[in-house]
């Protein structure tokens, strides 16, 4: 990557890296990661799970209700995971594109602003996505650490068991294993929270990328003619007529968005639709527990920022598709507004092309059943308080 585009993207690199699945990434590097770092993270979502079906299975709704908010968590980063591993090849060509085009558009210096201002946008919301799940998901790893500390030093009595991260006692015995357990869900929940973090900033980086390309057309469509005069040669021969040049630059760059935009979709939308569905299940039992567990602050703390957290990554999962739908949809506008009228039939033609192709929307779906947007955003939370209600009147 060019060293500016490699610096906006700098977190990403990292994270990226750090989970395996940097498209740059030497193959040995990622096999040695994702043998090490897949068994060792996805093993919390194992016993996540035994622990809530046997918790089922002896009758203790109570511990089942509690567990099966961490497990379908899990399930739901573990589905980002394998998609993103399952469709590397492509995943890697998407970012292969992003750095082709940043090469050639950087060239001229209103393109490479467009860009830049684009890639600043990922850059910060990257930032703010990281310190809003990481940060979310504090009071749930530090809960453990201050009671422990506190029991050690004479101020809590840990008589009623000791504080773990997710329950599992009806799978294992955590006084037996109560550090390796704490220690290894430490590491899980911190492995799934980079997951999640890695694998959804590189989506708004894949946006926002689509989103200058949008810009870049637009700056072109506005200049394909540079006459001054309403005096117009409607059938000048091929030579001479330079606007028809820059309308087939303009055609092509409007086809390369549209399959870019086609390649993201077909990449994530079945991934998107099981992941919509643990987020929506995950958000109505975390609300849940939060209020069932009022009486006992802290544990209704830990709740309440899943629930934050899962709205964090279902806004950023709606976010970037409702840009790609704004932008695209631009396209439209940019070529309308141009000075098509003062060019020849030749140009017409093409833009009329572009005319039609552009009426068909791009969005990015789950299932291609629903499309990624803030609108829907909303109705997803709505539906989850719904399912929550529902919860609270059977208990």
């Amino acid at each position: 990557m060019d060293s500016v585009q490699g610096q906006y993207m700098r977190i990403n690199h990292f994270l990226m890296y750090l989970i395996g699945q940097w498209p740059y990434q030497e193959n040995w590097e990622k096999a040695l990661i994702q043998i090490v770092f897949a068994p060792l993270v996805f093993a919390q979502a194992v016993i996540q799970g035994g622990g809530m079906i046997t918790a089922l299975l002896a009758g203790d709704i109570d511990v089942a209700m509690e567990s099966s908010s961490p497990f379908v968590i899990s399930l739901m980063c573990i589905c980002k995971y394998i998609n993103y591993t399952y469709n590397h090849k492509q995943m890697k060509r998407l970012t292969v594109i992003m750095t082709d085009d940043w090469n050639m558009h950087s060239k001229s210096s209103q393109e490479y602003d467009i860009l830049c201002r684009n890639y600043e946008i990922g850059r910060k919301i990257t930032i703010g996505y990281a310190a809003s799940l990481y940060g979310s998901m504090t009071p749930f790893l530090v809960v453990p650490v201050i009671l422990n500390t506190a029991s050690y030093m004479g101020l809590y009595n840990v008589s009623e068991g000791r504080p773990v991260m997710f329950r599992s006692d009806y799978l294992l015995d955590v006084e037996k294993y109560y550090y390796p357990l704490l220690v290894h869900s430490y590491i899980g929940t911190l492995g799934f929270v980079s997951i999640v973090v890695a694998i959804d900033s590189m989506l708004v980086f894949h946006v926002q990328h689509e989103c200058g390309m949008c810009e870049i057309l637009g700056y072109r469509l506005a200049r394909i003619v540079d006459a001054t005069t309403l005096d117009t040669d409607l059938r000048p021969s091929r030579e001479e007529d330079i606007a028809y040049k820059h309308a087939k630059d303009c055609v092509i760059m409007h086809n390369h968005i549209i399959e870019y935009a086609k390649s993201l979709e077909n990449a994530n939308t079945t991934s998107y639709f099981f992941q919509l569905g643990f987020n929506m299940i995950g958000m109505t039992f975390t609300i849940f527990q939060a209020v069932v567990k009022l009486t006992d602050p802290k544990q209704a703390l830990r709740y309440a920022s899943f629930t934050v957290t899962l709205l964090s990554v279902l806004f950023l999962e709606s976010w970037p598709g409702q840009q790609l739908s704004d932008y695209t949809d631009k396209i439209f506008a940019f070529i309308t507004s141009g000075r098509w009228y003062q060019s020849s039939l030749r140009v017409r033609r093409i833009i009329s092309i572009m005319l039609i192709r552009s009426y068909k929307p791009i969005r990015i779906t789950a299932g291609k059943l629903y499309t990624l947007n803030l609108e829907n955003f909303s109705s997803v939370v709505r539906t989850s308080f719904s399912y929550f209600t529902v919860l609270c009147s059977m208990h």
